[in-house]
């Protein structure tokens, strides 16, 4: 849902990093696909690049992850577990009822979005696109498509101003969007050719996520006035990590499903039962939704949805900040939609060792996670933003030097996904929740979605059309051979050095 759907808070990386997102797509660009959390904010990154985390910060883990260092919002605003609440507000035991629901939720919708990618991909989307006869120009549209769903992350804040209903609206928004995989796992098995086949899960995935991102912002909202200011990062930082642990199960065991039934030429129903698992836990967590209770909607003057739209970008800080992340969407989303493909066809690897790499990249961003946020309040989230920024500059190489009988580069990229890549999820999630105007907070998160996804859409549609028009082209640097695919990792490399010092003049000013 950039990228929220309703589980937990942004955790996606890029393939190389293996996102992030969407986070905010969650939600986060990486390197390395990622396993996303159930509901994510607006991606600050917009595709994944290398190896994601298994969960990407909620879009819905919308804070693409961590809430905490947002600004804080008007006292009457809050529902504070501290204070007596006043009458129109909940009770202390009522939010903490919630909170408590909310992480078992985002366990359960966990399972949901790791293996389908609901939010920023996943290696399972991937394969399965591949299996219905995709080729590199349908892979990079495949990354494109989260674009959809941050734009209905707009219409979400529409329609949350005009009817206040954030329950329904997530409710509503999750379910449409997770159970069209129930139609989805059955394109194998119908009489259609390629073509319509490929038409088919196209136009269906482009709804899922057009109501996915409706469910995203609206849950984002709803977590922002649910979730006491002074208890967001603590409260985050247990439901990522629940989120988190539940998603490197879950890609795990589908691996492992995946590969057993492809040993047996059956890939197409090994397919179908992860999806049907997908689809259970959608219905699991929609429960769990209905459950939790929702804090009135401040009352707000209503206005013109053209209005909505531009009054955030009338500040010239955030507008700065969102078309510099633009460019960030640009250089990472021509190549994230690429690596698990280009694992899986031109390495070889199997579906189970890819999932393991996201599991080592997940991991490694739970130890990281919590020292990234502290060295933010240190040293401010410019200096830790721009570094991590640096820091994933080689992870897309990895992918260009590993062969198929020498993994360790791959390894050695999912590792440091883990290290560099929650410095730019929490980083950047904490730069917009600062940045975004606070008379238009809601509006101004949905408009960074829409705007920063657009770039995403671009950049999937010009790498898709990059991969085709590389895929005949070598190049021999030493000891390496550069190929397809690979021309496009180190194009990403190359724009990430530069975006690094666009980002470090853009947070100059405040």
């Amino acid at each position: 849902m950039s990228a929220l759907a309703t589980g937990s808070c942004p955790a996606q990386l890029p393939s190389d990093a293996l996102n992030v997102e969407p986070a905010l797509q969650a939600d986060f660009l990486t390197d390395e696909p990622s396993i996303v959390p159930s509901v994510a904010l607006p991606p600050l990154m917009d595709a994944p690049t290398e190896l994601p985390p298994l969960h990407r910060v909620d879009q819905a883990a919308m804070p693409h992850d961590n809430l905490a260092a947002a600004p804080s919002e008007p006292q009457q605003a809050r529902v504070s577990v501290e204070s007596v609440p006043p009458p129109s507000s909940l009770t202390q035991a009522e939010v903490r009822q919630a909170l408590r629901l909310s992480t078992i939720e985002g366990a359960v919708a966990n399972v949901h979005l790791a293996i389908t990618g609901a939010i920023g991909g996943s290696v399972f989307l991937t394969g399965f696109a591949v299996l219905l006869g995709a080729n590199s120009l349908h892979i990079g549209m495949l990354g494109a498509l989260p674009f959809i769903g941050q734009l209905t992350q707009f219409v979400a804040a529409y329609l949350e101003d005009r009817f206040g209903h954030r329950r329904r609206l997530v409710l509503t928004g999750t379910l449409v969007g997770r159970l069209i995989w129930a139609a989805l796992l059955t394109l194998p098995f119908l009489a259609l050719t390629e073509d319509t086949r490929l038409l088919t899960f196209f136009a269906l995935l482009a709804c899922s996520y057009a109501a996915n991102g409706i469910a995203g912002n609206a849950w984002l909202s709803w977590m922002s006035d649910l979730v006491p200011p002074r208890r967001r990062g603590s409260y985050f930082g247990i439901r990522n990590t629940v989120a988190t642990l539940s998603a490197m199960i879950t890609t795990f065991l589908a691996g492992l499903t995946i590969d057993h039934f492809r040993l047996q030429g059956r890939e197409a129903t090994g397919y179908a039962f992860i999806f049907a698992v997908a689809v259970l836990a959608a219905i699991g967590a929609a429960l769990l939704i209905h459950r939790q209770a929702e804090p009135p909607v401040q009352p707000k003057p209503r206005m013109r949805l053209t209005k909505m739209f531009s009054a955030p970008f009338q500040e010239r800080p955030f507008r700065s900040f969102v078309m510099a992340n633009v460019g960030w969407a640009l250089v990472t989303g021509i190549a994230s939609p690429f690596f698990f493909a280009y694992g899986l066809t031109v390495l070889g690897i199997s579906f189970s060792t890819l999932s393991l790499t996201v599991i080592v990249t997940s991991a490694v961003s739970l130890i990281f996670n919590p020292l990234v946020g502290r060295l933010q309040d240190t040293v401010g989230s410019r200096l830790v933003l721009v570094g991590c920024m640096l820091g994933t500059v080689p992870l897309p190489l990895a992918w260009v030097v590993a062969t198929p009988t020498n993994l360790f580069p791959i390894w050695l990229a999912a590792i440091f996904t883990g290290v560099f890549w929650p410095g730019l999820t929490q980083g950047l999630a904490n730069v917009l929740m600062e940045r975004a105007p606070a008379a238009h907070r809601g509006s101004a998160i949905a408009g960074y979605g829409a705007v920063t996804g657009f770039g995403t859409l671009i950049a999937g549609l010009i790498g898709g059309s990059l991969a085709l028009w590389f895929a005949q082209i070598h190049l021999s640097l030493g000891m390496v051979t550069v190929t397809g695919l690979a021309f496009l990792f180190l194009l990403t490399s190359l724009g990430r050095i530069f975006m690094a010092a666009v980002f470090w003049r853009t947070l100059a000013s405040p």
